[in-house]
């Protein structure tokens, strides 16, 4: 880690599992000087990653935060961790790239043998798109008060070439996310505060791959 990096003085709140492409991000953001505060629902899985900057000896904090769950109280508590330990984020990332629910007894996502087609398609959609929109709006507030920062939302669909309610539902959300993405963008230009869309409808890319894409979106001709 360094403390001369192209983000060096500067915050990131990286809302996700934990783990994959929350965790990779977390370290590209490190690796560049930025402090960090890792928010999501795994408590254990976000003190990993936090305990993989500080090792590395980057700054790092993490705080458990489930917003499909609390809602609002959820949001509101992860950006306070944020304010509170590091200062106002400058960049957020929101990663919710899960392919949804899938039958455990046939190894597919049509719920047919547990009757949960609906339950998981309603899962889905709670877990990502209202999670994020919650989110967002909390995310928004301190940003837009100073009149700068950038947020990046990630979309990581599969391709629907099966009949599984998992994929199907987590189509259906990426679209709507981006389409959410896009609306909250031109909203909150004017507020001095840039969000923009990650990641590829194909899921292809690595997380590393990703996590630099994140990066260079939350650049700007100085950095």
């Amino acid at each position: 880690m360094t403390a001369t990096g192209r983000f060096a003085g500067r915050v990131a709140l990286v809302c996700g599992p934990g783990d994959g492409v929350s965790r990779a991000t977390a370290l590209a953001f490190a690796r560049e000087g930025a402090a960090v505060l890792v928010a999501g629902p795994d408590g254990e899985r976000l003190a990993g990653t936090a305990l993989l900057v500080r090792d590395a000896g980057g700054q790092a904090a993490s705080v458990v935060a489930d917003v499909v769950r609390d809602g609002s109280d959820a949001a509101a508590r992860m950006v306070a961790a944020a304010v509170e330990r590091f200062g106002v984020p400058d960049f957020v990332f929101n990663d919710a790239s899960v392919t949804g629910p899938r039958d455990p007894g046939t190894g597919t996502g049509t719920g047919t043998g547990t009757g949960r087609v609906e339950v998981d398609w309603a899962a889905a959609f709670a877990a990502h798109l209202t999670g994020l929109f919650t989110a967002m709006r909390h995310e928004l507030a301190p940003m837009t008060a100073l009149g700068r920062g950038v947020i990046v939302n990630t979309v990581r669909a599969t391709a629907c070439t099966e009949r599984l309610i998992g994929p199907g539902a987590y189509a259906g959300y990426s679209a709507a996310l981006a389409t959410l993405t896009a609306t909250a963008a031109h909203e909150s230009a004017a507020l001095g505060v840039r969000i923009s869309l990650a990641g590829s409808r194909t899921g292809s890319g690595s997380d590393q791959e990703l996590a630099e894409q994140v990066l260079l979106l939350c650049a700007d001709e100085n950095d």
